[in-house]
């Protein structure tokens, strides 16, 4: 997949770059007495043409083509028989096809349907669908039959059998046209029409870490990495530069606009372990022409969605956007969390009772359990969960919940499972104490002792802690130093990158957690 481009094929016979760098000593460039002139290795050519092709989002033509396919099966197949199914008007019509298509997609959006490993494999891809799809009728029934009931008076709305028939229809004919999506799309991956191709300029740590990243199956299908020696840069190359026995390179290139036209790169990441006394100058022609050029830690964070800190400098976190928190950010946030409790916990309502008299029930025991956790700025407050575990599980302190801890009682286990025991926690936000996304929250002892090892630690306390949250969706369940660690950058890459939009696509992609049971322990 990788091949690398040493100086042997980058060297003497390419075009020489020149730049102008500032000597030492000077305060401006206006001075030519103060400007000498520097040659570079291996620097483009000014005028090469180089020209970014247009390579499309995976996730994005999916998507669409989801749309397209699943909209057009429901509409036709309502439309052909909306007269035997009961429909007064053609505006009911219209109504009932664009509710279902919006849930439909909604929910296959929520069971992961455009997650990575669903974008590879045809048999998760329509499992995922299956599940999504199906849920949504669930939903739908009663929406349709007792909420578009209200407004339209026809046949098809007060007919529960008639409801039935309706949803059934349009989730079926929404699976055929997902399936019919998916056979397309792996035909179009299969063509590589999404497929990048990407520039790696270095041949250390980081390069070879790159390297292993893309070598896993969900990237390996969507990109193509090319590896470029800090030669490149006027530096030199590391001192084990072997990036594979795979890797082999590339003949006949001689002049960066050959490289371009022969590999049609599409980004360009400096990925060097060591930056001093590189010349970065000679890359501009590249970001000038259309190709995008991305420093080492923004494109790890752009493909795995998370902060990495074995690689991640401050400075780096302190000078790069994101961390923006408006006045209107939050006030609808809290809106939003004030709202969504209220309706999770009246749908939630019998559920908590039967959970409420199962806990009782097993061992008479309180139905409660009330725990310090440490939320916004440090602040101590106490979480509200089903209790899940023996009375006595920590008569010998805290500890973390380990995998078939033998604390977990019968009904506690199936209560984590499907994170019923989370539910009072919706208390907890309306209270204000929590938010229904964010940072999970964590114990005051836990706090002190992964504050005093992991660096940056205390920066998730930034905004509230969350029932759910970026890394709950994408991490399971953390129990140690290690997991802590991970679950912090997921918690980063959230706080960089908050927005409220963001807040809505992980509350329904919390709907595949649950579903998949994914993380309890």
């Amino acid at each position: 997949m990788g091949e690398i481009l040493s100086s042997e094929v980058m060297g003497s016979a390419a075009i020489p770059g020149r730049v102008w760098r500032r000597a030492r000593g000077t305060r401006g460039f206006d001075s030519a007495a103060a400007e000498e002139k520097v040659s570079l290795p291996n620097a483009p050519a000014t005028d090469c043409q180089m020209r970014r092709r247009f390579v499309p989002n995976s996730r994005w033509s999916l998507f669409s083509l989801d749309l397209f396919f699943i909209a057009g099966a429901m509409a036709g197949l309502i439309y052909a028989v909306r007269e035997r199914l009961g429909f007064a008007t053609a505006h009911e019509s219209v109504v009932i096809v664009l509710t279902m298509i919006f849930s439909s997609i909604a929910f296959a959006y929520a069971a992961g349907c455009y997650r990575s490993y669903a974008l590879i494999n045809f048999s998760v891809a329509v499992t995922r669908l299956a599940v999504g799809l199906g849920v949504s009728a669930m939903f739908l029934i009663p929406l349709i039959h007792y909420g578009l009931g209200m407004e339209f008076n026809s046949l098809a709305f007060r007919s529960v059998s008639r409801t039935v028939t309706i949803v059934l229809l349009g989730v079926g004919a929404g699976m055929c046209g997902g399936m019919v999506s998916r056979t397309l799309f792996l035909s179009m991956m299969r063509r590589h029409w999404f497929r990048r191709s990407i520039l790696v300029i270095g041949s250390g740590t980081r390069a070879r870490y790159l390297r292993a990243l893309f070598d896993r199956e969900s990237h390996h299908h969507l990109a193509d990495l090319h590896f470029l020696t800090e030669e490149y840069l006027g530096g030199e190359p590391s001192a084990d530069a072997a990036l594979g026995e795979a890797s082999t390179p590339v003949s006949g290139v001689r002049t960066v606009e050959e490289l371009e036209q022969r590999l049609h790169i599409d980004q360009v990441v400096v990925a060097v372990d060591d930056t001093r006394n590189l010349f970065f100058d000679h890359l501009l022609p590249w970001k000038v022409n259309g190709i995008p050029v991305f420093d080492f830690s923004t494109f790890l964070e752009r493909e795995t969605g998370r902060v990495d800190l074995r690689w991640t400098e401050s400075d780096w976190l302190l000078y790069s956007d994101g961390f923006h928190f408006g006045l209107l950010d939050a006030a609808l946030k809290r809106t939003m969390d004030v709202l969504i409790s209220i309706g999770l916990l009246l749908i939630a309502m019998p559920v908590m009772v039967i959970a409420s008299a199962a806990i009782k029930l097993e061992d008479f025991g309180p139905v409660f359990y009330r725990q310090e956790r440490v939320s916004r700025g440090g602040r101590v407050f106490r979480i509200l969960k089903f209790r899940t575990m023996r009375v006595d599980a920590e008569e010998l302190g805290a500890q973390w919940a380990a995998e078939d801890d033998p604390r977990i009682t019968r009904v506690g286990r199936i209560l984590r499972r499907t994170r019923i025991d989370e539910v009072p926690q919706l208390l907890n936000v309306l209270l204000g104490e929590m938010s229904l996304v964010g940072p999970r929250p964590e114990r005051p002892c836990f706090v002190e002792e992964l504050s005093a090892s992991i660096p940056l630690y205390r920066l998730r306390h930034s905004v509230k802690a969350g029932v759910t949250g970026w890394a709950q969706i994408n991490y399971p369940y953390g129990a140690s130093e290690e997991d802590a660690l991970k679950k912090l950058e997921y918690d980063l890459y959230y706080l960089k990158h908050f927005s409220v939009l963001r807040d809505l696509t992980i509350m329904l992609q919390t709907f595949r957690v649950l579903v998949f049971a994914q993380g309890g322990r």
